[in-house]
């Protein structure tokens, strides 16, 4: 018999606090149903700190962002890039398009934290140009620079990435002789331009 009544008691409580437990829920429900509808924040016991930080606009979009343009087929646009890369045709000098196309990178290191990945002309370009984890382009499809899905500089050659490191990379246009490795090669990289 007092086992019997041990048995109610301990049921007897995991009910009460079961109860406890649903009607705390509810209450949270309504506080956050009344915070919505009244577009102020439910009082807490607790003090919560938010930080500030600044979000990055490729991870959180917002529909009327400026610098973005989304398109149909799921790719986004990243204006500032694209405009920049309507500038490179063959009468830019040959340093600004460098400068340029250096632009064109900052962008897409800022998106991914890196540089685009690959080798050759074409592997970058095709990064630039949206064949990318997120689908941003930062290079106009349509620019007069792109032969073939290369970027070809003011001579018809194309460019030379090379990355140093994950946040830096040299871009080489080989210059009037079409040759790389020559005196008259225009060249431009992080290193550079931090050191000037």
């Amino acid at each position: 018999m007092k086992k019997n009544w041990m048995i109610l008691i301990f049921v007897g409580a995991s009910l009460l606090l079961l109860l406890y437990v649903k009607v705390s829920s509810i209450d949270v429900a309504n506080d956050t149903a009344s915070e919505t509808q009244n577009n102020t924040p439910a009082t807490t016991s607790e003090s919560v700190t938010s930080q500030t930080t600044e979000p990055n606009p490729y991870d959180i979009p917002q529909p009327d962002d400026p610098r973005l343009t989304r398109l149909a087929d799921g790719r986004v646009l990243y204006n500032p890039s694209v405009d920049a890369s309507r500038t490179l045709d063959q009468t830019i000098d040959p340093d600004e398009a460098l400068t340029v196309i250096d632009q064109l990178i900052s962008h897409y290191r800022f998106a991914y934290k890196e540089n685009p990945v690959g080798s050759e002309n074409t592997e970058i370009t095709e990064q630039l140009l949206g064949k990318n984890p997120k689908r941003i382009v930062f290079l106009d499809p349509q620019s007069q620079a792109l032969t073939d899905k290369q970027l070809l500089d003011q001579w018809g050659t194309p460019y030379f990435f090379h990355a140093l490191s994950a946040q830096e990379m040299e871009i080489r246009s080989a210059g009037p002789d079409q040759q790389h490795w020559t005196n008259d090669d225009f060249a431009i990289n992080q290193a550079q331009q931090d050191s000037e």
